[in-house]
């Protein structure tokens, strides 16, 4: 029985609203983003291109900290402030971890901005008056400060949860920082709820921070998205609208500006990057409806259940700052997907931080039969995924069952199969830490509402931790170019490279990889086919676009195949004197 003094579809008693220990969540925390994040190569040729900008600007000039380029080729896409993190943290511990962990370091700094950001912003809102829940006429319902911080963990426990992001969050890419920016938008603009001119501030500097990480595009459309909230809340809303635009605004002209007084270079470049902020927007279509459709569902998986169920369930009150808030993020980011030229994750990723901010609202009105449900769904296919990922380990090394067998042997040509000691206990500690997690759920039957989400992120945390363990060697011997780095460089060294490499229908990532592990100095990618003698290309089998042969009198020096991908080949090519 309840006595609704206040109206709100929440309901939420004492015991529901239980403390998560800070302890579970900092360990939970730890088990997501350490695994598959050190000691390994660019797992993707966006990580690598990420890479690359950074290590070209640790060890370059001034011109290559304004204008982002890789071992010579610019690189006029996103913008320079993820990198120069990146670059600063290569200078200062690269000697010691080595140029790749050091620049990773930068994949822990914006984890922990998003989180804490999301959680301080989810916790700010969840202690709004008119978000409470009900209070019964007997009382035992939870307190404000019980009921916040439940709604924040439940926050960051979706966040973990979420299948599609779990990658990014170990690269070095864009993509990371962009996540992390978003947060703080989020938390700003609930700042500016109760310091309406504090929040203001915030607000303009994190958009200023998404427009040097993504470009204009996803920052226009968060832009939009957060006047519309500032004109519909607080004293001094025209007033604080035009201060947020005038502060991102100019915050993000000093890097073309100082660009441009450091180096000549820069009228090109940003010729260069204003015609990619144009590309960049190619109004709806069919098409992107079409990839809208086809990946926001598995992306966002389980965020988006919560975030419909909370529009639903607070349908009243959408008006209200903690529905309205993430929302209006949310479709800011969203939109990004429908007017983009070529829509991806790279986008997609901006609308996890308010859907899961709106999503945890989601819990405090959800039946108990539901809520049931979510916890044995997460049971179920968690475990069998991680059945999985161990039966064809077994298989791989024990070539039983047959076909599993063969299934990962094919995406490994030539690696011998193997369980190295270390990996192994890690992968397995992890299952025994999800066997326990479904014991305790089976078990002793908790009330407190944060249980499904922490089962839901730590089913994906054990996973990712058992993929990244027992299956780090073949991912590794799959993407790693460090290899063919080695062997190209000795073929250019052969054949007398006295000058520069010039770089034929290779991608950045690659090129970023071969400079680092090989020692290839490429030649500016404008002047290259002027000035050098050897030229490396790579074919990929899989499309004609890299089949045309370089222009003028060149000759095969040498083709290489990788072992592990039959599908790629290298060739040094040689110009005719």
């Amino acid at each position: 029985m309840s006595f609704e003094h206040r109206p709100s579809p929440a309901r939420v008693t004492e015991a529901a609203a239980a403390k998560l220990p800070h302890w579970m969540l900092f360990v939970l925390l730890a088990a997501y983003i350490i695994p598959g994040l050190f000691g390994r190569d660019p797992w993707s040729l966006e990580d690598a291109s990420a890479f690359g900008v950074m290590w070209t600007m640790a060890n370059g000039t001034a011109e290559t900290w304004w204008l982002p380029s890789v071992a010579g080729e610019a690189l006029p896409e996103e913008g320079p402030l993820p990198f120069w993190i990146g670059a600063v943290l290569i200078r200062l511990f690269g000697n010691t971890l080595g140029d790749i962990d050091a620049a990773r370091l930068v994949t822990v700094i914006w984890f922990l901005i998003a989180t804490t950001s999301l959680w301080y912003a989810t916790y700010r809102l969840a202690r709004r008056p008119e978000a409470q829940p009900v209070a019964f006429a007997f009382g035992g319902e939870a307190n404000t400060r019980d009921y916040g911080r439940m709604l924040a963990d439940i926050a960051v426990l979706l966040l973990l949860a979420t299948i599609g992001i779990v990658l990014r969050m170990h690269e070095t890419v864009a993509e990371t920082a962009l996540f992390a920016f978003v947060s703080v938008l989020l938390l700003a603009l609930a700042i500016s709820l109760e310091n309406p001119w504090k929040g203001t501030v915030g607000a303009g500097v994190a958009l200023a921070a998404i427009a040097l990480t993504r470009g204009l595009l996803p920052a226009g459309l968060l832009l939009t998205a957060s006047l519309i909230f500032l004109l519909s809340f607080g004293s001094h809303r025209l007033m604080r609208a035009t201060l947020v635009l005038a502060i991102s605004t100019s915050l993000f002209a000093t890097w073309p500006i100082a660009a441009h007084q450091a180096t000549a270079e820069a009228v090109l470049y940003f010729d260069a990057w204003w015609a990619w902020n144009s590309r960049e927007l190619g109004g709806p279509d069919i098409a992107n409806l079409s990839w809208f459709v086809r990946n926001v569902g598995w992306y966002t998986w389980p965020v988006w259940p919560f975030a419909l169920w909370t529009l639903y369930s607070w349908r009243n009150f959408w008006r209200r700052p903690h529905v309205l808030l993430p929302l209006l993020l949310a479709l800011g980011a969203l939109a990004t997907l429908l007017v983009a030229a070529d829509p991806s994750d790279r986008e997609l990723i901006a609308a996890v931080p308010p859907l899961v901010v709106l999503g945890a609202f989601s819990v405090s009105t959800l039946r108990r039969a539901a809520d049931n449900a979510i916890d044995w769904f997460s049971l179920a296919l968690f475990t069998v995924a991680l059945i999985a990922v161990w039966l064809y380990f077994g298989a791989w090394n024990s070539g039983v069952p047959p076909k599993m067998a063969e299934s990962v042997a094919r995406l490994v040509p030539g690696l011998e199969p193997g369980a190295p000691v270390a990996a192994t206990m890690i992968a397995i500690a992890a299952t025994a830490a999800w066997i326990y997690l479904a014991l305790w759920r089976a078990q002793v039957r908790p009330k407190m509402l944060w249980r499904g989400p922490f089962l839901a992120a730590g089913g994906l945390a054990a996973v990712w931790t058992v993929v990244a363990s027992i299956y780090s060697e073949p991912i590794e011997y799959s993407r790693s170019y460090a290899t063919t780095a080695v062997v190209l460089a000795e073929q250019v060294k052969r054949v007398g490279a006295d000058s520069c490499v010039q770089g034929h229908h290779l991608p950045i990532g690659i090129r970023a990889m071969l400079a680092y592990h090989g020692g290839i100095r490429f030649g500016p990618q404008l002047a290259a086919p002027l000035v050098c003698r050897v030229a490396i290309q790579r074919d990929s089998q899989r499309t004609p676009a890299d089949d045309e042969p370089l222009l003028g009198n060149w000759k095969i020096a040498y083709e290489f195949t990788r072992r592990a991908r039959y599908d790629e080949v290298f060739r040094v090519w040689v110009r005719d004197r």
